[in-house]
């Protein structure tokens, strides 16, 4: 018996589907971190940008030595890339111009591949979040911050240090659809190693500016006791009594915040 059209058609949609099951398999950890090290590369030209706009900023030894590292690029190995893009980031760094040092980091950590070099070109650019005045810079770092943490992470996930800046990234500029995703991460962070004093310091950082003192201060001093000499911890509790009006204990920590 011929079947019916409506019959051919669900058995050609089954067959769609059977195709697409087939071909979507589980990718390997190094290739997903390559699609994710192709998607940073797309915004590349955002940099170049920014880089025109700083041209007029920068001084004259700047501007000759990154003409000189610029030039080393055209002849460099593979090996040598990375070293020139170091240097580059270093120069860009020094010239105030985070944004475009987070680049060339990035481009360091794309050679190398490994979580060190992704946790630094996230750090990189968070910085240049909190320095930059621009909104677009701003809004490029952000985002190249989160992914390169991201890629930091999926790399070595044992390293608390890039869960914990990431987290705090996201708190501090949390996005819209979730606006308690940083805040959320490190208490969950704070769940799964309590003695993490890095953890400890971001949520009673985070507690101070919404006022929850008796919090923060909690969280502070077990902190210290985990670490007596921490800076930040120090400096965190400095500023939590000077919040309080204790000019007195504010004084003492104050004194161990340097």
């Amino acid at each position: 018996m011929a079947l019916k059209k409506t019959q051919l058609l669900t058995l050609a949609g089954f067959g769609v589907l059977l195709i697409l099951l087939m071909a979507m398999r589980t990718k390997p950890q190094d290739l997903l971190v390559r699609e994710k090290s192709r998607s940073l590369n797309l915004q590349s030209t955002d940099v170049n940008i920014l880089k025109q706009e700083a041209a007029s900023s920068l001084s004259d030894n700047n501007k000759t030595r990154i003409q000189l590292l610029e030039a080393q690029l055209e002849e460099a190995s593979d090996e040598e890339r990375i070293e020139v893009y170091k240097d580059l980031s270093s120069v860009w760094y020094d010239a105030g111009e985070v944004g475009i040092a987070g680049h060339y980091a990035e481009q360091v950590a794309l050679g190398l591949q490994d979580a060190s070099s992704w946790g630094i070109a996230g750090t990189t650019y968070a910085l240049c979040v909190k320095r930059s005045e621009k909104d677009k810079e701003q809004s490029l770092c952000l985002s190249k911050a989160l992914e390169a943490l991201e890629n930091a992470i999926s790399l070595d996930p044992n390293d608390l240090s890039y869960q914990t800046n990431r987290a705090v990234i996201l708190a501090e500029h949390p996005p819209a659809e979730n606006p308690m995703q940083g805040v959320k991460l490190l208490l969950e962070l704070n769940k799964n190693f309590p003695e993490n004093v890095s953890v400890i310091n971001n949520i009673a950082k985070f507690a101070i500016q919404t006022n929850q003192l008796e919090k923060a201060e909690q969280r502070l001093l077990g902190a210290l006791e985990i670490e007596p000499n921490n800076k930040m911890t120090n400096c965190l509790l400095a500023q939590l009594y000077g919040a309080k009006g204790d000019n007195a204990k504010a004084s003492v920590y104050q004194a161990q915040c340097k």
